[in-house]
């Protein structure tokens, strides 16, 4: 099993301040356009005692192994539903699991079933800008395609070069999604204030597709007036395209009844008025996702109906296919995203 710092930042301080700008200088280069001064992440560590690998309840997810390595995000994205959850560690605070890949050596020792596949993270993203949170994906990663288990992830963060090395020797086991909903810096900001910024997954999708990795560009969320114009929209395929991924999935934004007002007040700063978005939203529909065990606010379903198939004609003027997630659209679609890469029968 691969071990490096990851092993060493357990044996260090169990807490600790971090500046997520700061990490990204030093983990990813420190590039001009960077994001502006944010607060700080406090980062602590913990082992995880109950099982890491587990199902999920979402069809995209039903058929393969997920793991999170984190409890929280430094991402600090306004529409994330983890915020809701009650592990949710709280604003500008990061978990990291220091002991995943010692768990899942364990955890595949006494499968029965064999684990095919393992996608990262369904509750955080595998590439903050956090070395802790960077050292533990990259163990369990290399522990995982050591052993031939294909992995999947999608990110709104930037991959250090050191995953690109990883994934060389055997890109038919890595399936990545890029998150990006646009190319304006300052729309990007406002709505994930510590990700990376969209030329950073941009190049994200490049590097992948050198690399030989099947990359698809996630356009999810979408909100209204915000991303989803035909001038934006028509930009951003462009560029996605021309950097290689084979297709998009789609998503627009819902509501958590626990997070719509922030959610609401934060979008304000990117958009000169919300009044559209407020009217939109209350003329929604509401769906049961995740299983059914979550209730949610999405926008009308001929809102989307409509706007899905405006944007896969886009998509399609680019050479670009479009998966609809079914697991929040159930009113429209049973499709898969394909956010755990495509199924095991397409692989044989």
């Amino acid at each position: 099993m691969h071990r490096d710092r990851a092993c060493r930042n357990r044996e260090g301080p169990r807490l600790g301040t971090f500046s997520t700008r700061s990490q990204q200088s030093g983990v990813h280069g420190g590039r001009e356009g960077d994001r502006p001064d944010v607060p700080p992440t406090a980062v602590s560590f913990e082992e995880r005692r109950s099982r890491v690998l587990s199902n999920s309840a979402l069809p995209c997810l039903r058929d393969v192994a997920t793991v999170n390595v984190t409890r929280g995000c430094a991402h600090g994205c306004l529409y994330c539903y983890t915020r809701g959850y009650s592990n949710y560690p709280g604003e500008g605070r990061v978990v990291v699991y220091s002991n995943l890949a010692e768990k899942i050596d364990s955890e595949l020792a006494g499968k029965r079933k064999p684990v095919w596949r393992v996608y990262f993270s369904p509750s955080c993203d595998p590439f903050q800008p956090l070395e802790a949170s960077l050292d533990v994906t990259y163990e369990v990663m290399h522990l995982l395609l050591a052993r031939g288990i294909s992995v999947a992830f999608l990110t709104k963060g930037e991959i250090p070069e050191r995953f690109l090395k990883l994934f060389a020797p055997r890109p038919d086991l890595v399936h990545a999604q890029i998150g990006i909903t646009t190319l304006s810096a300052r729309v990007s900001t406002t709505v994930e204030p510590n990700a990376a910024t969209p030329e950073s997954r941009v190049r994200n999708i490049e590097r992948l597709v050198q690399s030989r990795v099947r990359t698809m560009a996630r356009l999810d969320p979408l909100i209204p007036f915000l991303t989803d114009t035909d001038e934006g929209l028509s930009a951003l395929l462009d560029r996605v395209a021309r950097a290689g991924a084979i297709a998009i999935a789609l998503n627009y934004l819902f509501l958590r009844a626990a997070l719509r007002g922030k959610l609401l007040s934060g979008i304000r700063e990117g958009m000169d008025s919300t009044a559209e978005l407020r009217d939109l939203f209350s003329r929604g529909v509401n769906l049961a996702i995740f299983g059914e065990r979550h209730r949610i606010l999405a926008l009308p379903t001929d809102y989307r109906r409509t706007n899905y198939g405006r944007i896969t004609r886009l998509a399609e003027s680019h050479g670009l296919r479009t998966h609809l997630c079914g697991c929040k659209n159930p009113d429209l679609t049973s499709e898969r995203c394909r956010i755990a890469g495509p199924p095991q029968r397409e692989l044989f």
